[in-house]
């Protein structure tokens, strides 16, 4: 779902009416721009207080503890700090005048005529439970309802007969009356303030509930007005002036009730709450008036309804629904803490990058469901070479790996690096002795986590092709393989690619990103690096994962006396 949140406000004077009944999320009434999400436990504390200006899915970190969710969206930055438990997040107030910014996050449109923008309606989902039984991350989609309903005036007629044949009216202002500018509870939808968007001084705060004064009618004028009830119903009302058959003119009202079967007809999609002088919440109503005759002195004054025939359409708003997705995604900053974010953490001690947002089943067996994370420095120091083994024989692992396909599918570096710990196993225990440092140097514990190891062949494919971009140019996995290796090299396909070039530069922007921050990071190179991987080809040789100098990015197999460098990796 793309959104286009620099849009300028539609206003009612010179707007269509909407016809997709906001069915369309990042257009019209479907805008989704401020998003406050709120999770909470089972005894409806808070867990996270997360928000964001929405631009799509969106990654949220939080505790398994959460088995609630609350969104709400075009909303004030800042609007739910300090409250801590759900009950609360319903009773913070919103003002119908924040409808005025195209965001939705100010109310300084207040004073000015027709300054709704159909693009900040304010929306409250429904408490959604999340189920964290499997374990996995979670990607629900959320169904946002409209606070607000959608008042218009479709059409006006004139049938003068009678004792008012010859008679005219000319319209002079649209404007709301009685209608509530403050939503006191989200979820009860109580409100307050009876209000009039009628163009005199005593109005001013409210001038954005009516057209202001106009020299020409056009349909539609359309208003979005909070819930209210059928004592002092809100009132659509159209103002102008009343020409009667001898000349005389005079300024008059018709102040119609909105949803009242009392008028004229009631044509509605909806069952039940139609034609009983109440608004509801996520509703339109379409008023399409014929003028039978005068209206009254004053906007305050009870219509006579033989003078007003008024047929209102009544339907729903289409739901808007937004995904979000509580999990780690490719790129994201790991933190020694166990929690991840797409951005840096003030506070957190970042030792990790997010390579891999699945995991084997067997590290799904020993609890690690959500991913794999690559460390930010190499073991030792940062060209610091070790044997795989110090002769070339033996099968900790008890598993070869000889085919793409295997190379491919092996992620299981945690459970080989448990078999190469014994004395010999040089880079197996440098992967597993990692220490990460903070900024200082200082030793940084891990939590939630299954510690550092050396990552499989697998392993090392994905950090390749997720953090390093790394495909084809034909689009398939790979340029060429054989028994024992894949690779990505240009003098398979002639596309004249630096494969290895491109893949280190890729994945070293996830790094610079806290290098330029004053963390210690070792970056890639393409000047003939080569990584051990934990997974075996024969008895006498294992797989690394390399970056050549000619730009081939190759994961081959060598003799496991071969020196290579060590970059450790992580399950969580």
């Amino acid at each position: 779902m793309n959104l286009s949140l620099s849009t300028g406000a539609v206003t009612r004077a010179n707007g269509a009416l909407p016809t997709d009944n906001g069915s369309v999320v990042g257009s019209n009434e479907g805008t989704l721009n401020h998003i406050c999400v709120g999770l909470f436990d089972a005894n409806n504390k808070l867990v996270t207080l997360y928000e964001y200006d929405y631009s799509g899915d969106e990654n949220i970190s939080t505790r398994t503890d959460a088995v609630q969710m609350l969104i709400f969206a075009n909303v004030p930055t800042g609007a739910f700090a300090g409250k801590y438990i759900l009950s609360d997040f319903y009773t913070v107030a919103q003002d119908l005048g924040y409808t005025t910014s195209v965001s939705g996050k100010s109310n300084t449109g207040v004073t000015t005529a027709n300054s709704q923008s159909m693009k900040s309606l304010p929306m409250m989902s429904d408490v959604q439970t999340l189920n964290w039984g499997s374990g996995t991350t979670l990607s629900p989609t959320v169904t946002l309802n409209r606070m607000v309903a959608r008042v218009a005036l479709t059409n006006i007629t004139y049938s003068f007969t009678g004792s008012y044949n010859g008679c005219s009216f000319t319209p002079t202002e649209v404007f709301m009356y009685n209608a509530s500018n403050q939503l006191t509870n989200w979820n009860t939808k109580t409100v307050s303030g009876n209000v009039s968007g009628e163009n005199i001084a005593g109005n001013a705060n409210t001038a954005y509930l009516g057209s202001g004064t106009i020299s020409t009618y056009s349909a539609p004028y359309y208003f979005y007005v909070f819930p209210h009830g059928s004592t002092s119903p809100t009132k659509l009302v159209i103002k102008g002036t009343f020409k009667t058959n001898s000349g005389t003119t005079y300024t008059t009202y018709y102040p119609i009730i909105v949803n009242s079967s009392s008028t004229g007809n009631i044509v509605s999609t909806i069952v039940s709450g139609t034609g009983d002088s109440k608004i509801s919440a996520n509703t339109t109503y379409g008023l399409s008036v014929t003028l039978n005759g005068t209206g009254v002195a004053n906007v305050s004054d009870e219509l006579t309804s033989a003078n007003v025939t008024v047929t209102t359409s009544v339907d729903n708003f289409t739901s808007a629904t937004v995904s979000e997705y509580f999990g780690p995604k490719i790129g994201d900053i790991f933190y020694s803490d166990g929690s991840y974010s797409s951005t840096l953490v003030s506070g957190k001690t970042p030792v990790a990058i997010v390579f891999s947002t699945t995991t084997s089943a067997a590290d799904q067996a020993k609890g690690f469901r959500h991913g794999y994370a690559m460390a930010l420095q190499n073991a030792g120091n940062s060209t610091a070479a070790y044997q795989w083994y110090t002769s070339n024989s033996g099968n900790p692992t008890g598993s070869f790996f000889t085919t793409a396909a295997q190379i491919m599918a092996d992620k299981d570096g945690l459970s080989h690096t448990g078999t190469i710990q014994t004395t010999g196993y040089a880079a197996g225990i440098a992967a597993k002795g990692y220490i990460a440092k903070d900024k200082s140097g200082n030793n940084i514990a891990l939590s939630g986590t299954s510690g550092w190891y050396l990552p499989s062949i697998g392993q090392w494919y994905d950090i390749c092709v997720n953090l390093g971009g790394t495909v084809s140019s034909s689009g398939v996995s790979y340029t060429n393989t054989g028994t024992d290796w894949l690779r990505w090299y240009s003098g398979d396909d002639s596309s004249g690619k630096n494969y290895s070039s491109l893949c280190v530069s890729a994945i070293n922007v996830y790094l610079n990103v806290l290098k330029t921050n004053g963390y210690n990071v070792d970056l890639f190179t393409n000047n003939g690096e080569v990584y051990w991987s934990s997974s075996e080809y024969t008895f006498s040789s294992a797989y690394y994962g390399g970056f050549g100098s000619d730009g081939n990015t190759p994961l081959y197999s060598n003799g496991k006396v071969t020196i290579c460098r060590v970059r450790p990796v992580l399950a969580f």
